[in-house]
């Protein structure tokens, strides 16, 4: 599922060397991340890469977005390989949406709009484009970030995650939750360590 970063064009590579050099120089001042986590970047942004081929093979046609952004993985890389689609970033710690702001306006993400907040005070207006793909880094478990974005799912919704060694035990407790049975599209290990599933669950069920 890893998309080649060659794939991104000169546009491409110039916004993810712009994102490479906003995050050098504010990672400790904004709290972004360590400086061991700033050694690792490359294979951090090679996982994100991982995310964009599963939306590109999976998350059919609509918006998506990015719950808990922080630092800009997976969703920079995100915004520079799905040009062709509306990305929602969504961050509620004040200096990392600041950051993501940051990275938007100077890298040339037009297709990005930066949402400051909890997901959960997200109104479906404020989405360009209905939403057809939710992807995510480490927020909570499958139920916790289904019932975060609920109300803002269409028919249905592709979710893109990192999990742990028993992913499987939480897409039945997931399908247990919202009384209904979600479809795993593709489960492949990240560079890093854990799974990215690939679900596709029907969208808005409310959960027990």
């Amino acid at each position: 599922m890893n998309c080649a970063a060659a794939g991104t064009g000169a546009t491409g590579e110039a916004a993810l060397a712009c994102y490479r050099e906003l995050l050098r120089r504010y990672h400790r001042t904004l709290d972004l991340m360590s400086d061991r986590g700033l050694a690792q970047l490359e294979t951090k942004l090679e996982d994100a890469w991982a995310y964009a081929g599963a939306v590109a093979r999976f998350g059919g046609r609509g918006g998506l977005l990015d719950v808990g952004t922080g630092a800009g993985l997976p969703g920079v890389v995100l915004a520079v390989a799905l040009r062709e689609r509306a990305v929602t970033w969504v961050e509620r710690r004040r200096r990392r949406a600041t950051f993501l702001g940051l990275v938007r306006a100077h890298c040339g993400l037009a297709n990005v709009d930066v949402v400051a907040a909890d997901v959960r005070s997200l109104q479906a207006q404020r989405l360009p484009e209905p939403l057809a793909v939710v992807t995510a880094q480490a927020v909570g478990d499958w139920a916790a970030l289904y019932g975060s974005t609920r109300h803002l799912h269409g028919e249905s919704v592709v979710f893109v995650a990192r999990r742990g060694e028993r992913w499987a035990d939480e897409v039945s407790a997931l399908g247990a939750s919202i009384s209904a049975e979600p479809a795993v599209l593709a489960a492949e290990p990240l560079g890093r360590g854990g799974t990215l599933v690939v679900l596709s669950v029907p969208g808005g069920c409310r959960c027990r």
